[in-house]
């Protein structure tokens, strides 16, 4: 059943990926962004990864006819390394593939609903601004935040090469799902309701972000801006547009759940991830709601992902009935 469940996920990925592309081709030409051809210099480094896989995939069947003392284990080091690099690379991809789709989608003369962002902030009883010049009053924090928030890259490679260096190969490919569906996800989302961000919205002295990197949260407007002329774009220099959900705060619930369990590990990434979380309303001019919503898009992609490689429980419950049926002998799943 493990090894089915390993099979659906790779499939899905597969298929996702294909999804994502597919749409970029056919958008791509009726829209207002053009690209530049640095955004193919970064396709084409993803080959080395690719490169690498089919490398140690080759050196992994040349060992199997090699009497050597070590063989099983240089093999199985390199299956590990393997699996890596090809995570790695279906990241990078959705990655390149999903910031396209972002671009694509601001380019629209839809209206912002950031007022209806701030009203729902409102609802809920939290003040964006007093918020961060309350977090502004405490300039050592502020740093510990600023670099949760800025560790996002670099936990987006160090923890698959802790899931794939530990043998935790199941793991692994559960985190790159996870990563594609929420990915899709918050495009589809950010489609729907198009926004600037709060730092737009509330126009803060700068004298309540002190602390943080003042240009963090208004970096991406200009190009925004200049998406929603409608007039030919060039993308060159990509920023992070969406607002609606915070992709972050989606990531750091990915990030958490995936080191669940491993001693030493876990509750490290737990910490960090909270403060990564705490530090996207300064740092990335997230509101309240796009936070929440960005929960929720990781609980529904964690549990998406897990329908796909245990089976859909309709099915599931159909295959259960038709064992358990009068007259059918009981054959145990594993």
């Amino acid at each position: 059943m493990a090894e089915l469940g390993n099979g659906r996920l790779v499939g899905f990925i597969s298929v996702l990926l294909a999804g994502a592309v597919v749409t970029n081709l056919i958008w791509l030409p009726f829209s207002t962004v053009n690209l530049n051809r640095s955004i193919w210099i970064d396709v084409v480094m993803t080959m080395p990864m690719a490169l690498l896989w089919v490398l140690l995939g080759t050196m992994r069947l040349q060992l199997r006819k090699t009497p050597f003392g070590y063989r099983d284990m240089v093999s199985e080091f390199a299956g590990r390394i393997q699996a890596l690099a090809m995570a790695l690379t279906v990241i990078t991809l959705f990655s390149l593939v999903l910031l396209l789709v972002t671009y694509l989608a601001a380019a629209t003369s839809r209206p912002l609903l950031d007022s209806y962002l701030a009203g729902g902030d409102a609802s809920l009883g939290f003040d964006w601004v007093a918020y961060v010049r309350l977090l502004n009053g405490y300039p050592s924090i502020d740093h510990v935040l600023s670099m949760a928030y800025n560790s996002l890259s670099v936990q987006l490679l160090l923890l698959p090469a802790i899931l794939a260096l530990t043998a935790r190969s199941d793991r692994l490919k559960e985190f790159v799902a996870h990563y594609g569906v929420a990915g899709c996800l918050m495009c589809l989302v950010t489609m729907a309701v198009p926004a600037a961000g709060a730092f737009e919205f509330y126009h803060p002295s700068p004298d309540i972000l002190s602390s943080f990197d003042p240009g963090a949260s208004a970096r991406h407007l200009g190009q925004l801006h200049a998406l929603r002329t409608l007039k030919p774009f060039l993308l060159e220099h990509p920023e992070g547009l969406v607002s609606f959900p915070s992709f972050h705060s989606s990531l750091a619930v990915i990030f958490a759940y995936s080191m669940r369990g491993i001693r030493y590990i876990s509750l490290p990434v737990y910490a960090l991830n909270a403060m990564l979380v705490l530090a996207t309303f300064p740092e990335g001019g997230h509101y309240l709601v796009d936070v929440l919503a960005g929960l929720a898009v990781a609980a529904v992609a964690i549990q998406f992902v897990r329908w796909i490689a245990q089976g859909w429980p309709s099915l599931q419950s159909n295959s259960d009935v038709a064992r358990l049926s009068p007259g059918r002998q009981q054959v145990p799943l594993s």
